[in-house]
């Protein structure tokens, strides 16, 4: 493992041997020397990440992931700001102002300080590893590296002189993605990622400094070859939370700590896999690690539905026979929502007639179900382009954090079981496009025909 610190501990001293001088005239005693205990030896790690919210993304699950491989002492930080170019941190790192959100995980849980200046963060410890990257958009974009990249350079140097300091390759969109960068790669998804590799060749590995590259952009490129398919990200450019996000941290795991992503068996609690999909998750992370610049097919592939597969089509492709289940009826709910995490609301649906939200439109939703009304082995599908968000409730009165809020789904097929329960009594689903998009009464009829749940039959 990488980033040993040692830690000694105090050893009794023992009496000197005894010789003929000591004691004349006696033999002399052949005496074994006694070996103190080599010092005990800390596992730690501790990566500050110079970013926005791709290194929030690959850093969700890091803790967890190095903790189950030995690690001890963990400290993560992000310095973060939404949609952060190398051109913007340059700036903020010259002035030092209070720009940027700090992110710290030390025991598991994520903490969040605003208004932090990144100097504070430099000076904070003896960082291990430092990371940047560039903005998503402009990560394919030579010419949007340079001053800037040595200007955040020399003043981690500065700062951190004992640091590493490593690149983060970000990924490609999503192929039907709708950010507004994507039209510079010609709205396709292999130019876009093949762009990011020429960026980091010559404006990244041409630096001394950078001895690492984390290849977070080839893991995904290698996870869209798998049963995923290209449905990795919940809005078409960020992360899914189930495997998009779990496969850039593997990935982040195995570039600074040396973890083989095949032996980690922590995975997101609130999310249900097949063993395919686990397989092929840290099947590409593994592969990315070892060819880190050219993307490598899953033995998980993705088999293509019909084009306009219905719902029981969707079943049988994902190996399950659509005969052996019942379809739920359900009574969508259009240009609605639940919000279990809001303290006001909390199980109240959010609609036209109870809110003036200024989302609402983007959403369909269904009623709150209990463990009753979706038993273990029902099968809960939705159609690609489209997603949802399995709210949770533990008890109706009760509001979630941000943190313990479920995230979007964008899996075509997930099988009930007691880890997709979990601490839940209830559930709802939030339905919306992928990307997200606001909805008209014809294509909110869409997203409700796009979604399903499936009751095994008696």
């Amino acid at each position: 493992m990488l980033a040993f610190s040692i830690v000694l501990t105090s050893c009794g001293k023992s009496d000197p041997p005894i010789t003929p001088e000591d004691n004349p005239g006696t033999p002399e005693i052949p005496v074994t020397p006694v070996t103190p205990d080599p010092p005990a030896q800390t596992k730690s790690i501790s990566v500050l990440a110079i970013g926005n919210s791709f290194s929030v993304d690959a850093m969700q699950y890091l803790y967890d992931i190095l903790k189950e491989d030995g690690a001890e002492e963990i400290v993560l930080g992000n310095l973060y700001i939404g949609g952060c170019s190398l051109s913007t941190h340059s700036g903020h790192f010259t002035s030092n102002d209070d720009a940027y959100t700090y992110y710290k995980n030390t025991t598991g849980t994520w903490s969040t300080s605003a208004s932090y200046k990144p100097l504070d963060a430099l000076r904070e410890r003896d960082w291990n590893y430092i990371t940047m990257q560039q903005a998503s958009g402009d990560s394919g974009m030579p010419d949007t590296y340079e001053p800037y990249i040595d200007n955040i350079l020399t003043i981690v140097k500065e700062y951190c002189p004992n640091a590493e300091v490593v690149w983060h390759m970000t990924w490609a969109y999503q192929g039907n993605s709708t950010h507004s960068s994507f039209p510079k790669y010609g709205s396709n998804q292999m130019t876009m990622y093949n762009a990011i590799l020429n960026a980091v060749n010559t404006k990244v590995l041409t630096r001394a400094n950078y001895k690492k590259v984390i290849p977070s952009g080839t893991a995904v490129q290698n996870l869209r070859t798998s049963v995923y398919g290209d449905n990795v990200t919940r809005d078409g450019y960020h992360m899914s939370y189930d495997a998009g996000r779990y496969v850039t941290a593997l990935t982040w795991a195995g570039s600074l700590f040396g973890t083989d992503p095949q032996s980690i068996s922590w995975h997101p609690s609130q999310y249900t896999y097949t063993d395919d999909q686990l397989s092929s998750i840290k099947e590409a992370a593994v592969n990315a690690l070892k060819d880190p610049y050219k993307v490598t097919a899953s033995s998980y592939p993705y088999v293509a539905p019909p084009a306009d597969a219905d719902l029981q089509e969707l079943i049988s492709t994902a190996g399950y026979n659509p005969d052996n289940y019942t379809q739920m009826e359900i009574p969508f709910t259009k240009f609605g929502y639940y919000n279990s995490s809001n303290a006001t609301f909390i199980s109240k649906m959010y609609n036209h007639q109870t809110s003036t939200a200024s989302n609402l439109d983007d959403f369909c939703t269904t009623p709150i179900y209990e463990k009753k009304d979706i038993p273990n082995g029902s099968l809960i599908v939705v159609k690609p382009g489209f997603q949802y968000r399995p709210e949770g409730w533990i008890t109706l009165d009760k509001a979630n954090n941000s943190s313990t809020r479920p995230g979007n789904v964008t899996t075509t097929v997930v099988k009930v079981n007691d880890t997709w329960w979990g601490s839940w009594n209830y559930r709802a689903f939030n339905l919306l496009t992928n990307p997200r998009k606001t909805l008209t009464e014809e294509t909110a009829a869409e997203v409700c025909k796009s979604f399903g749940i499936f009751i095994p039959k008696q």
